[in-house]
């Protein structure tokens, strides 16, 4: 029989070695618990560059795509003011205006070739055609349609960088006043001035267009020109100032007549002689149109 000295030892033993087992399986435990963690921390980590990958790859895609569409646009832009009409009223081929616009057109050019001045040509066009087409200058109908013509016309030559838009500009705003003065009567005498001003910048020929056609084909282009200052014409012959211009905003206005802008008092006092009596005319053709408006109402 053992002795109680042994058994002792013995039991210590198998205490000794059922800890070291638990410890042994505990450690191992940790060690599984770590190496699942590492591979969880390693996939999350592949799984975020994985992410980032598609993200970065997701936002170059879109900037393609929205490069893409911009640039798509642009050309549905340029198509679509390429192949619009810009508010012209087609008519047939043997429509009497198609002849008047070919003859106006033609005589104008003559006229501000040999003279040397544009509202000489606007006269010359008038003067070749007022019996020919007096259809046409009696009837604002067919003034519209060659109205719309010039207007397109214009439109198209801004879009295409033209510089002699001014032509089309001169034609419609003369046509337009005689619809105003000699057949609605809504006017009482033309505005030389006006027309005038109509070659003198871009930022006056974009807006006379712009606010006549019914497209929006030349939004873009007025924002590009919409800072210009405006420029007008001194109605003095003999003003300094090169070719007679000035800022429009800053220039006198004849408070009788309402049809001159001067640059300056000077020049005002100096014209004075030359316009009297075309001031007084326009006066007192105003003063007739204002009392019949008076009597209509």
């Amino acid at each position: 029989m053992p002795s109680k000295k042994k058994a002792r030892g013995k039991a210590r033993a198998r205490r000794v070695a059922k800890s070291r087992k638990a410890w042994e399986e505990d450690a191992a435990v940790n060690v599984t618990a770590q190496i699942q963690r590492l591979q969880i921390c390693n996939n999350s980590s592949d799984q975020d560059e994985d992410e980032d990958a598609l993200l970065a790859d997701a936002i170059n895609l879109a900037a393609a795509e929205k490069e893409e569409l911009g640039a798509a646009a642009k050309n549905d832009e340029a198509n679509n003011s390429k192949n619009c009409l810009h508010g012209f009223v087609t008519f047939p081929r043997d429509h009497v205006c198609g002849a008047f616009i070919d003859s106006y057109a033609q005589a104008f050019i003559a006229g501000c070739e040999s003279e040397g001045c544009l509202l000489d040509g606007v006269v010359n066009g008038y003067e070749a055609t007022k019996i020919t087409y007096a259809e046409v200058w009696n009837d604002s109908n067919n003034l519209n349609l060659a109205i719309s013509y010039f207007l397109a016309r214009g439109t198209k030559k801004i879009l295409d960088g033209d510089s002699k838009v001014y032509y089309d500009a001169i034609i419609a705003s003369f046509l337009e006043q005689e619809i105003a003065v000699n057949i609605q009567k809504t006017q009482a005498s033309r505005h030389w001035g006006k027309i005038s001003e109509l070659k003198c910048d871009e930022h006056t020929q974009v807006s006379f267009f712009r606010k006549r056609i019914p497209c929006k084909c030349l939004e873009k282009r007025y924002k590009e020109v919409k800072s210009i200052t405006k420029v007008g014409i001194c109605n003095n012959p003999s003003c300094s100032l090169p070719d007679r211009t000035a800022e429009r905003s800053k220039m006198l206005s004849c408070t009788k007549c309402r049809r001159a802008n001067y640059c300056s008092r000077e020049c005002q006092k100096a014209a004075w002689p030359l316009h009297k009596e075309y001031c007084e005319a326009d006066a007192s053709r105003l003063d007739e149109l204002q009392s019949r408006q008076i009597e209509e109402k």
